[in-house]
């Protein structure tokens, strides 16, 4: 389906920083918690871009690199972070790549919008393995759910997208997560409380 290493020609991050604050980052050259900006990013971008860690350098989120998504989902302006999935997909799915569909602006405003809600439908009835996460505290894991199940399945047969993706809110927002473990040490570059 993807690879995500193509990048979408006339596509680039711009001002774009999301995805220097939400994942966890874990390498030997960098570490930085989740939720933290990393203390790199200054407005407008990233201040040490031309020298930046390789794990930045072959980072790319999924509107980079995955053609199913207009130039209105960049991060910034849609307030989704759609990261190329490979973990938790099960095996009766012909997609070993998946999509997971961060919510890291204003949750309730995302999913009640029809741009949201019709991505969500076409990729379950497609068997797009899509999943829902919201990031966790700082320093914590994301909470993150399968959205390709029978319930989903169901509201979209009778036309209640959208209260089901309320339901799976309320799930991620009760979420215990769980502390991010940081095993390399050295250059953390989240930016201080």
């Amino acid at each position: 389906m993807w690879d995500g290493m193509t990048l979408i020609a006339g596509r680039d991050c711009g001002a774009c920083t999301v995805c220097c604050t939400w994942p966890t980052i874990n390498k030997p050259e960098i570490q930085k918690l989740s939720g933290s900006t990393c203390k790199h990013c200054k407005a407008g971008g990233c201040a040490i871009y031309e020298t930046r860690f390789p794990v930045c350098r072959s980072y790319y989120c999924a509107w980079r690199t995955v053609d199913i998504f207009d130039e209105d989902w960049r991060p910034d302006k849609s307030g989704v972070l759609a990261m190329v999935e490979t973990e938790g997909i099960p095996e009766q799915f012909e997609l070993s790549t998946g999509i997971n569909l961060m919510l890291v602006d204003n949750p309730a405003r995302i999913i009640r919008q029809r741009w949201f809600q019709d991505f969500v439908v076409t990729g379950v009835m497609n068997s797009v393995p899509l999943f829902l996460s919201l990031p966790g505290p700082r320093g914590h894991q994301a909470a993150i759910v399968f959205l390709n199940n029978e319930e989903m399945l169901e509201a979209i047969k009778r036309g209640t997208v959208k209260d089901a993706l309320e339901a799976v809110l309320k799930i991620l927002r009760g979420w215990a997560f769980e502390k991010a473990v940081i095993t390399h040490t050295g250059n953390d570059v989240s930016s201080p409380l």
